[in-house]
């Protein structure tokens, strides 16, 4: 549906989520969920399907083919070597990493898991199907993918040294034009989504093990 309105809706509720995160961070989980709020509402007042939210669960073993080699990368070899590289050669990145995660030390893995599972999620259902998916109608497939990644690694900003923080967000923003590139393939959230989760967690096991 390519209308002026999709766009302002889209560009309103991104604005809400963002600002609320930036300025009100004691309720940045509850401003991140605006998103998530807006698209099942919305879904359901204007009669979307779950395909057309990104959550194609037929084709998902085809649309995870068709990106084998973006979704290794992602799932198990970018994030773990990117915290082994840190741990050796730039531990302050690491400390700023582990300072702005949301989970707190010694929480076991049967409540991080499904902690990380929901809020990734959402995430993605903001940055892709929302943010990604809107605005390609109007700015085209590489914009589009470049202004959520771009949004999406804002929406992680920490304060602390500059180059730390540029470095941690330029990371975040690399990682998503690469989820950004799956979905726009396949529109497949659920691929997106496990690519996601599986390296945020072998991300996660090489910080607790090394």
């Amino acid at each position: 549906m390519k209308t002026k309105r999709i766009l302002l809706e889209t560009v309103l509720v991104t604005a809400v989520s963002l600002l609320g995160m930036w300025f009100i961070p004691a309720t940045k989980t509850l401003f991140a969920l605006v998103p998530v709020v807006y698209l099942l509402i919305e879904q359901r007042l204007r009669q979307r399907t779950w395909s057309d939210l990104g959550f194609k669960r037929s084709t998902f073993w085809a649309d995870l083919r068709a990106n084998w080699v973006l979704f290794v990368l992602l799932g198990f070899v970018i994030q773990p070597l990117t915290a082994l590289f840190a741990r050796a050669y730039f531990p302050a990145y690491l400390e700023h990493v582990q300072a702005r995660l949301p989970f707190g030390d010694g929480m076991s893995w049967g409540i991080l898991l499904p902690l990380l599972a929901v809020s990734l999620l959402g995430e993605e259902m903001t940055y892709r199907t929302l943010i990604q998916g809107r605005m390609t109608p109007f700015v085209g497939v590489p914009a589009a993918v470049g202004i959520a990644s771009l949004l999406f690694g804002l929406a992680h900003f920490a304060p602390g040294p500059a180059f730390i923080v540029a470095a941690d967000v330029g990371l975040i923003v690399i990682d998503s034009i690469l989820y950004g590139t799956i979905f726009a393939r396949r529109n497949n959230l659920w691929v997106v989504w496990l690519a996601h989760l599986l390296g945020d967690i072998f991300g996660l096991l090489v910080l607790s093990l090394v």
